[in-house]
């Protein structure tokens, strides 16, 4: 059963893609095609509801962002606020030193009181007075070098009007690497004396931005506006993630607050923002891992857009198997149905549509209904033919009798005729109505009567000339099986005819023979008629009436002699569209 049951579906599938194959099946447009034109209507009717779903989607995703934006730059804030209050602490420090004469003139209590202030802020490495030419004068810590006017970080801060912090230093005296905190000191005319340096110690704020935030909660550094890292709670992390381009002139700290991606060397996404801290230009950076950031926002978000491609996929799956099962289904089946109609098996009952949904059950009544109206007609249609057939035939009969009669009244008034050219013309005429006789037997007995074969016609016509001339000659017939309409054959077999009994044999004594070929190409007939004889040029009334008929089967006749020039041939071309051979006749029939 199940077997069957495959079989008959794999025959469905069969028919189906035979049906889309053929020309009738092809679309002639995109759409021209039911399951189609249903697709694009579920996919506008699911347009309004993907889009909302998309735009809602869109919109989580901007909140998201916004959410962890804000999220980063609190916490970013947060992280950056101890090291802004020790920036703040040096400001003063440096400020309430330069109100001090002793330091201010590098008096003889300058490295005392600096020292003091050194051990008492915990975050110092060193403090220093400096003179115009860049010269240490003074230090809370021993110094090699006491030239700084060749470094760059002096030439920077003495182009700053007030308190500035430079970017990372080494401290000779301290042996460490310091954030230097520089005051410049000028006189009442604005001339600069010297400055007020102060280092501060880097490892003591990574150490300090490392106890706020630990790097598993987070990595947070600080740039200088050049892009250089200052403090980070874990720089090996940092370097990784923070690129210092990104944060030089013109780069993401220029540019404000937002959102910017990092990869770690393990290939982890992280996430961090930016803001600037109000001073100096420093700008604090702070990262946490994009998954540990966003959450199930992702999730929820790519539901938002996957959802509707789901349920658009799902519907159009739906959809291709209700059209195939509700709809194809039971069109094939009327297909079939029609086929047995075509084949005219009016008889047969389309039980299977009482399982089909009322429309079809209606068009399957309907096309029944149709069939019975057909086959009535049908039949009235077959019982009209068989009386005009058997009419026509009659009167092909009564015509072949009738000119039967007038040949042999013709033979009886020759009788006493002698030989001569009288004679000639008189059996010329006999043998033009005995011609047109062959060609009304030749209608009454075809099957029915609507089509004449040339190679019967023309062999008819070869042993009718044989019969009825003097002359020594043979028609030999070459012709095709094929099947020419009624109205050539009367013209076509007198043309003949009037060209055969024009010919003259030259010699009278020995059998001459003429080849008279015919077939057919292209919808167009093609007679030759060759051989070792010559037309009559005395007798142009013949060669007019011969080209007569041709006029009358649309072609012409042309006269000449072959390649050798010794034999005489005469070719015609006519119009023949409604003549068909055997095989094309035998295929007709087949798909009747």
């Amino acid at each position: 059963m199940d077997l069957n049951k495959a079989q008959a579906a794999r025959a469905r599938h069969k028919e189906r893609n035979a049906i889309f194959a053929s020309a009738a099946g092809q679309p002639r447009t995109l759409f021209d095609s039911v399951r189609r034109r249903l697709i694009l209507v579920v996919m506008i009717a699911l347009a309004p509801i993907a889009a909302l779903n998309i735009i809602q989607g869109v919109i989580q995703l901007h909140n998201a962002q916004e959410d962890a934006r804000q999220r980063l730059l609190q916490r970013a804030l947060a992280a950056a606020a101890s090291q802004q209050n020790i920036i703040a602490s040096t400001e003063n420090v440096l400020y309430a030193l330069k109100n001090v004469d002793e330091v201010r003139s590098s008096g003889p209590t300058c490295m005392a009181t600096l020292r003091g202030a050194t051990v008492s802020l915990p975050f110092v490495a060193n403090i220093g007075v400096i003179n115009a030419a860049g010269e240490v004068t003074c230090a809370a810590l021993p110094l090699s070098e006491r030239r700084v006017g060749n470094d760059a970080w002096w030439q920077a801060a003495l182009r700053q009007p007030g308190f500035s912090l430079t970017g990372r230093v080494h401290s000779p005296a301290a042996n460490k690497d310091v954030l230097v905190g520089v005051l410049p000191l000028r006189d009442a005319a604005g001339h600069l004396e010297g400055a007020l340096v102060l280092g501060i110690e880097i490892n003591w704020l990574d150490n300090l931005m490392k106890q706020q935030v630990q790097p598993s909660d987070g990595i947070v550094a600080v740039f200088s506006p050049r892009g250089e890292e200052l403090v980070s709670n874990a720089r090996a992390m940092s370097s990784a993630l923070f690129e210092p381009t990104q944060f030089g002139p013109g780069g993401i700290g220029a540019k404000g607050a937002g959102l910017y991606e990092g990869i770690d060397p393990s290939g982890r996404s992280w996430t961090f923002a930016t803001a600037p801290l109000g001073r100096d230009g420093l700008v604090v950076a702070f990262a946490l891992p994009s998954d540990q950031l966003f959450g199930w926002t992702l999730v929820t978000v790519a539901a938002s857009f996957a959802l509707p491609a789901l349920i658009i996929i799902a519907s159009l799956i739906a959809l291709w198997v209700a059209v195939d099962r509700i709809i194809l289904r039971w069109l094939l089946y009327l297909r079939r149905v029609t086929a047995v109609y075509a084949q005219g098996h009016y008889g047969f009952r389309p039980t299977r549509l009482d399982a089909a949904p009322s429309e079809f059950r209606v068009l399957g009544h309907s096309v029944e209904n149709m069939a019975f109206a057909v086959r009535q007609r049908d039949a009235r249609l077959r019982e009209n033919l068989a009386e005009k057939t058997a009419l026509v035939r009659e009167i092909h009969h009564r015509i072949k009798n009738s000119l039967q009669v007038v040949v042999s009244l013709l033979s009886l008034y020759g009788t006493g005729m002698g030989k001569g050219e009288d004679r000639r013309r008189f059996d010329q005429l006999r043998t033009r109505v005995n011609t047109l006789a062959l060609v009304h037997r030749i209608l009454y007995e075809a099957s029915d009567g609507s089509q004449v074969r040339l190679r019967e016609l023309l062999r008819e016509l070869a042993s009718l000339i044989e019969g009825s001339t003097d002359q020594n000659l043979r028609i030999s017939v070459e012709a095709q099986e094929v099947r020419l309409p009624t109205d050539m054959a009367v013209p076509l077999a007198l043309m003949v005819v009037e060209l055969v009994l024009n010919l003259t044999v030259p010699d009278r004594a020995t059998s001459t023979v003429v080849l008279l070929r015919g077939s057919l190409a292209d919808g167009r007939l093609s007679l030759v008629l060759s051989g070792a004889a010559v037309a009559r040029e005395e007798q142009p009334g013949a060669v007019s009436l011969a080209s007569g008929f041709a006029s009358q089967l649309g072609g012409t006749l042309t006269r000449g002699r072959d390649e050798s020039g010794e034999n005489l041939l005469i070719s015609g071309d006519f119009p023949c569209p409604a003549a068909t051979s055997p095989d094309t006749a035998g295929h007709a029939a087949g798909h009747a």
